[in-house]
């Protein structure tokens, strides 16, 4: 039994001593570029373009002209050991660029798609690449590079894949009107499929198809559609919905809305084969997976490392692009990813730059690859097939969700930035890492790899 006695005067314990509250500091924050090391281990630069004419140089930009996710991709660089400029390329002073880069040991390029070709004199996308090119050869490293980007990056890649586990047998590229005409014509008699133009980056000119009126052939080859038979289509970047025949829909593809075409709501006017394989001017065609409303799951790589795992869940429609979704984030190792996870990151991806021809050029430094799930080989279970990949000029959300205005990097809030800035300082760090790997001596050799990249690193 307890006793309520009150304690002696000796044992009474003595009054706690007052501590004094250590405040938590938050980790320093950087708005602009860090004061570059003393003794760099390496000289990168970040590569930047203004669109001539365009509010802050793009809707990509800040009004300091800068990407909103530039600073800190320089940022990581300077945190791992290696210097980093910002270094803005303008078209009309191309001689001075090829002199400045020829200093630097890599580069990252970060200019959209497309943007070189606005405001600008003709051909400055090929001087450009060329300039890259001529990088290389001299044993440089470029991020990524114009052969990368146009391997992995266009929507071709997917007829390269199409054998791998991650890709579809049935996907199929058309470059000219008549591939198109006679191979959509078959393929579409069979089964649902997706059309997907090569150009954009927010679902335009990315089609879903279905038959309207006339059922489905058995097998592949059985029939071919005629020009009046009927199509419903949905476009990918707004959800919209079309009815046109199957001749109205190869003509508006070749020769955009023109009066044989028919009317036509999309905003995007069409002519996806114009300028011919060389220029960009590609469709692809592949089956429609019927599960495609639950859907895509997006790897965010930084070179081979998986860094996060991002599923968007359309919230309207079945398109998961243009802020049409909800986006949810997991971490390497979610067990609800595993088995992708396990199959591309681990295995798939050390052969995907042998099937995408890019053996002898470096893995971007920051990529991604959309999934789209389908059904296993097994009742009940999953498998993920490879809907697109994206190698240029990823975009980091959590920097980027305060361009296009007046806003700036000091405007993401501290959690954004903190968790954008683990990516970037990972991609700082592997940037450096890979310089490493580069000049360390081979074979016994007391020099480094001062061979081109291209020629005998992979």
């Amino acid at each position: 039994e307890r006793t309520t006695e009150a304690p002696s005067r000796r044992s009474c314990p003595k009054p706690p001593t007052p501590r004094t509250r250590i405040p938590t500091m938050a980790p320093e924050r950087f708005n602009d570029v860090m004061p570059q090391p003393a003794n760099p281990k390496y000289k990168l630069a970040v590569i930047e373009f203004k669109v001539p004419g365009a509010k802050n140089g793009g809707s990509d930009k800040g009004p300091n002209g800068h990407r909103i996710d530039t600073i800190p991709i320089a940022n990581g660089i300077i945190k791992a050991g290696g210097s980093c400029d910002l270094v803005l390329y303008e078209h009309d002073k191309h001689d001075d660029f090829v002199k400045k880069v020829s200093d630097f040991d890599a580069v990252l390029v970060r200019i959209n798609p497309g943007q070189l070709s606005q405001g600008t004199t003709e051909g400055t996308q090929e001087r450009f690449d060329a300039c890259m090119n001529d990088l290389l050869s001299k044993g440089k490293l470029v991020w990524s590079s114009p052969g990368v980007q146009k391997c992995m990056g266009a929507k071709d890649a997917l007829v390269k894949i199409a054998n791998m586990s991650c890709g579809l047998v049935d996907t199929f590229a058309y470059y000219e009107a008549k591939d198109l005409e006679e191979g959509f014509k078959k393929t579409m008699a069979f089964q649902p499929r997706v059309i997907k133009q090569n150009r954009g980056s927010a679902g335009e000119g990315i089609w879903l198809c279905w038959l309207e009126g006339k059922d489905y052939c058995e097998n592949f080859g059985d029939a071919s559609l005629e020009d009046d038979d009927k199509l419903k289509l949905m476009e990918m970047n707004d959800n919209h919905v079309e009815y046109h025949t199957v001749g109205e829909f190869i003509e508006f593809c070749v020769n955009g809305p023109t009066k044989k075409a028919g009317e036509w709501k999309s905003t995007f006017p069409g002519k996806y084969l114009a300028g011919g394989k060389k220029a960009g001017g590609q469709l692809v065609d592949q089956r429609l997976l019927s599960r495609i409303d639950e859907g895509e799951v997006r790897l965010l790589m930084v070179r081979d490392k998986l860094h996060t795992i991002i599923h968007k869940k359309p919230e309207n429609g079945l398109s998961a692009v243009g802020g049409n979704s909800k986006y949810t984030y997991y971490e390497p190792g979610s067990s609800k990813f595993r088995a992708l996870e396990a199959k591309f990151a681990d295995k798939d991806v050390k052969q995907l730059q042998e099937a995408l021809g890019i053996e002898k050029e470096p893995l971007p430094l920051l990529w991604t690859a959309d999934f789209i799930p389908a059904d296993g080989d097994t009742p009940g279970s999953t498998k993920y097939v490879i809907g697109e990949f994206n190698c240029s000029c990823v975009g980091i959300s959590k920097f980027q969700a305060v361009t296009g205005g007046e806003k700036t990097l000091a405007d993401v809030p501290d959690s954004d930035y903190y968790e954008a800035s683990k990516l970037t300082d990972l991609m700082g760090a592997t940037a450096v890492e890979i310089l490493d790997e580069m000049h360390a001596p081979k074979n016994g050799s007391k020099d480094g790899a001062e061979e081109s990249y291209g020629k005998n690193y992979s």
